[in-house]
């Protein structure tokens, strides 16, 4: 599968690359092609496999489905732009809005979550929620081995099976079904108290498995 990382420069983005790489053809996007390009032939040298990259726009075109590999909500008129290269295709994102309130994280949204706001906009895209607890970090260590549970949010089965795919083509990851995008509010929220759990006890780059 051919997978845009939109806005993928950054550390999640460069994680996300070096590891769907194994077995995807992975094309990197930035406002900033050259960034892009010098980011992508950066990965492709660690991770032995070809990455490219271009504008936003271009991959978004490119690609048969698409990663808003972004740190926080996007301007409207940034998916605005994207809406026609999107359009019928897989777009998974990961946005998680924080904020800090009296010390703690928490979801930064009065309602709702920020893949309802995703969708709203790229209307004739197929979108899910994921990858949301997948720590940056961890991703971007390409010597350390993942066992981690990603939970999926899409409005229908086979949505969710696409998005599946992809996370599925992550070693180490398995996608869990959680529900339609209604549902992710409490998914998103996972993350702030990821952060939280962390800071309270001094520990870094948490995720989450479930277990029987």
């Amino acid at each position: 599968m051919r997978i845009a990382l939109i806005g993928g420069t950054g550390t999640f983005g460069r994680g996300m690359a070096t590891r769907l790489a194994a077995n995807n053809e992975v094309l990197i996007g930035s406002r900033d092609a050259g960034k892009a390009v010098s980011k992508a032939l950066e990965l492709s040298k660690l991770s032995s496999k070809e990455i490219t990259g271009d504008s936003n726009a271009e991959v978004a075109r490119r690609c048969d489905a698409a990663i808003l590999a972004v740190p926080e909500m996007l301007d409207p008129g940034f998916l605005e732009e994207l809406a026609r290269p999107l359009s019928g295709k897989l777009v998974i994102s990961p946005i998680v809005p924080i904020k800090i309130d009296q010390g703690r994280f928490v979801h930064a949204l009065a309602k709702g979550s920020a893949v309802e706001m995703v969708a709203s906009i790229l209307t004739e895209s197929r979108v899910a929620a994921a990858l949301h607890t997948l720590p940056a970090a961890t991703l971007a260590d390409g010597a350390k081995r993942i066992d981690f549970d990603v939970l999926v949010c899409a409005n229908n089965r086979d949505i969710y099976g696409e998005c599946a795919r992809v996370v599925s083509s992550i070693d180490g990851a398995r996608p869990l079904y959680i529900g339609t995008l209604s549902d992710a509010r409490g998914v998103e929220s996972l993350t702030p108290l990821i952060l939280n759990v962390a800071k309270l006890n001094h520990l870094k780059n948490l995720s989450i498995k479930f277990v029987t």
